[in-house]
């Protein structure tokens, strides 16, 4: 399968891109600066941006599927500390806007988009401290970004997948998780590997259209039970 993964200079989406490529699938990573593109053979790289139509379009064209994982690079932190900002604020809508178009342009149908938990259909199951640490960091600006993103999507007409995964974490894979459609959760925490191994799981199997799926671990003991569960 030829797929483009858009923020591939990120980490969620550098992730994504390496291991779809260890999968044995034909890879271009699109991103704004060329020193972070994975640098493997196998990936083809293409330097643009997101905001920018034409950039997009060239990017998706001959590709069978997309998947975007557009965000602010930026620690939130250090934004409300000043840290200057090096992405747009509204980079996931815009962008996901000009890949849809384009998507509608070429024909390419299917799509898995990377958001975040605590927007769109789970805005209302962040708890009160959740709230209040989101307000304290200044984060409404990038969750509006993000609601805005979905519903873009979910209006494209394309096959989409929605992908809301809870704190992201460097650590390995454990090969468990729990992908709900009801928005349910069980760690607060996923590995970027185990948001990869989904990805790839969803984009092969066709699982999840036009759905918007909760991604959390799940312990070992929640593993199992699953497994027994009829």
């Amino acid at each position: 399968m030829k797929v483009v993964v858009f923020g591939a200079t990120g980490k969620a989406g550098r992730t994504v891109a390496l291991s779809l490529l260890a999968a044995g699938h034909q890879l271009t990573a699109f991103g704004r600066n060329p020193a972070e593109i994975p640098p493997h053979k196998g990936i083809t790289p293409i330097v643009g941006d997101a905001l920018n139509g034409a950039d997009v379009a060239s990017a998706v064209a001959g590709q069978d599927a997309v998947v975007v994982s557009l965000g602010d690079s930026v620690n939130p932190v250090l934004l409300r500390l000043g840290a200057k900002r090096t992405t747009p604020p509204n980079i996931c809508e815009v962008g996901t806007a000009n890949v849809i178009a384009a998507m509608t342009a070429a024909s390419i149908k299917r799509l898995i988009c990377i958001t975040s938990y605590g927007v769109g259909d789970t805005r209302d199951r962040l708890s009160g401290a959740y709230r209040a640490w989101f307000r304290v960091l200044q984060l409404r600006e990038q969750l509006d970004d993000k609601e805005q993103q979905e519903e873009l999507v979910k209006a494209s007409g394309l096959e989409w997948t929605l992908i809301q995964p809870v704190g992201l974490t460097d650590g390995a894979a454990t090969g468990r998780w729990l992908a709900s459609p009801t928005g349910d959760r069980k760690k607060r925490t996923i590995s970027r590997v185990d948001l990869a191994a989904y990805i790839l799981e969803t984009l092969t199997g066709g699982r999840h259209l036009r759905e918007s799926v909760v991604l959390s671990g799940l312990t070992i003991a929640e593993s199992e039970f699953a497994k027994k569960a009829p």
